[in-house]
């Protein structure tokens, strides 16, 4: 599955372990939100590019695809500090009831 081949939306790139720890923890978190205020998404456009800057030591990551209805109240775009694009941010920890599907990526 390619970028284009991605569902429009909201992801959350996770690498193996971490998507494993969420998984028995029952809810998405990192230290960004709480050193930062958020939980840092990416679209389905912007998932390669984000692949590609912060998972280069990884051969694959697992896409936490989201329910962005269930996230409205937590969910923002913010505009990034370098690149002219919105990338989307959640204020809050994220439940895995919130996660619709998981993709492994590349494929």
């Amino acid at each position: 599955m390619n970028e284009r081949a991605l569902p429009f939306g909201v992801y959350i790139l996770a690498r193996p372990a971490d998507w494993d720890n969420a998984q028995q923890l029952g809810y998405w978190h990192t230290a960004a939100l709480e050193n930062e205020g958020f939980i840092h998404a990416a679209s389905h456009e912007q998932v390669p590019g984000v692949f590609a800057r912060r998972f280069s030591d990884v051969q694959q990551v697992c896409l936490l695809k989201l329910d962005e209805a269930s996230l409205v109240d937590f969910l923002r775009w913010d505009p990034h500090p370098v690149r002219d694009e919105l990338y989307p941010h959640i204020t809050a920890p994220i439940p895995l009831q919130c996660v619709e599907r998981v993709i492994h990526w590349p494929v």
